[in-house]
């Protein structure tokens, strides 16, 4: 279908199964039946973000050129960060405005923070219809040369001459599937790689998000307060506030250290460097966890817990992102991304040993090849990477463009 597409679909589940879980309601009485109504919308929701991940990535990384391409892949995700403060916001107001609502009312509350987010998403719907497929998809999958000429001509603003013979014989090379015994042979290693630190990754994440009211509150940095309606909206407002502080605080920083070195020191170790930080911290907040409630030590946890979240994401939060979207052949780059991601999110859902885990995700990776500097062909073994001085001359050969990225 091609990623331009797909990117479409993606973007109108989004929306739709947004607004849609804001007005789940039940024919039968009871909440758990409304619950199941919001399950089921926010499972294609999350049809929609599942496939927006990976197309994002792999999007970025094929327009980009292999010097800054790690950099441009890792300021797309920061956008998270963004957001998130954004939703945090959001959180924060309308929890604020129904403090002092009865129960009945304060039922809209969150059908309005779920509506909001089909908001800002909606609004990208004409860029990303308007924005072009990229090049490597036309040219080595859907092997239309002139076409994919004809957008880079546009992108690059040069004159690009197709060579239909050259991204033929190139995209031969590509066929095999995804369950054979060459992309196993080839590939197989990486896949298992990206998709267990994806997965350890989340587990540590995730978990510390979940169950951070809880250790916040057992640390003394929250208050314990009972179940009553408004009780629960401000706590909710407060533990909305401190996950939005350590966001702007800790997250985002990690993200643009991310995109500042990423090109410089290298994918692979940077997510090792992460990894081993946050394996570091975790049992400095561990070992003597006795010790923090302690008055003192209070603001010393929530400065670890930054810590933590910094090196998260400047580490493997952000690189595994951006490595399966370099490592796979161009036909099969934006499947394995999503399988990379789908068994990240696994780990999202049954983490529990947070260290182990770091551990785990360190080890796998060192298999990971380091793609700093390299075109996406040179890392999948497509072509051998032509010399800086074959690259002479304004008018460029799509194929060489496509596969030396020099630009």
């Amino acid at each position: 279908m091609g990623r331009k597409r797909v990117y479409g679909i993606t973007l109108i589940l989004m929306v739709a199964f947004s607004l849609a879980s804001g007005l789940s309601f039940s024919m039968f009485e009871g909440k758990k039946n409304v619950v199941a109504v919001l399950c089921f919308f926010h499972f294609w929701f999350g049809v929609g973000i599942g496939g927006d991940y990976p197309l994002s990535a792999t999007i970025m990384s094929e327009y980009a050129n292999k010097r800054t391409r790690g950099a441009f892949i890792a300021a797309v995700f920061a956008m998270q960060g963004f957001g998130n403060v954004a939703a945090g916001i959001v959180g924060m107001i309308v929890s604020s405005a129904f403090r002092h609502s009865s129960p009945s009312k304060i039922d809209y509350a969150w059908r309005i923070i779920l509506m909001f987010g089909a908001i800002p998403a909606a609004l990208t719907y004409y860029w990303r219809m308007t924005m072009p497929e990229t090049a490597r998809y036309t040219a080595l999958i859907s092997k239309n040369a002139k076409q994919a000429a004809i957008v880079m001509s546009a992108v690059l603003n040069v004159n690009i001459t197709p060579d239909n013979r050259a991204v033929c014989e190139l995209a031969t090379q590509d066929e095999y599937g995804l369950f054979t015994f060459q992309f196993l042979h080839r590939h197989g290693l990486h896949l298992l790689a990206t998709t267990i630190c994806w997965f350890v990754i989340d587990v540590t994440f995730y978990s510390l998000n979940i169950f951070m009211n809880d250790i916040f509150m057992e640390i003394g940095l929250l208050p314990r307060l009972d179940s009553e309606y408004q009780h629960t909206l401000q706590r909710m407002t407060t533990m909305t506030g401190v996950c939005t502080l350590i966001t702007i605080c800790a997250t985002i920083p990690g993200y643009f250290f991310t995109v500042a070195f990423v090109d410089c020191i290298g994918r692979v170790k940077i997510q090792l460097i992460g990894f081993t930080m946050m394996t570091v911290f975790m049992l400095c907040l561990a070992i003597p966890f006795d010790q923090w409630p302690k008055h003192r030590n209070k603001y010393g946890f929530a400065v670890m817990c930054g810590l933590i979240f910094f090196f998260t994401n400047f580490g493997p939060n952000t690189t595994t992102v951006i490595i399966p979207a370099e490592i796979f052949p161009a036909r099969l780059r934006s499947t394995c991304h999503g399988i990379s991601g789908a068994v990240g999110k696994i780990g999202a859902i049954v983490g529990v040993i947070l260290i182990g885990c770091n551990l785990v995700g360190f080890v796998f990776t060192l298999v990971l090849p380091e793609s700093k500097g390299k075109s996406l062909e040179e890392l999948t073994g497509e072509i051998e990477e032509p010399s800086q001085e074959d690259d002479d001359g304004s008018e460029v050969a799509l194929s060489q463009y496509i596969h030396t990225m020099l630009f």
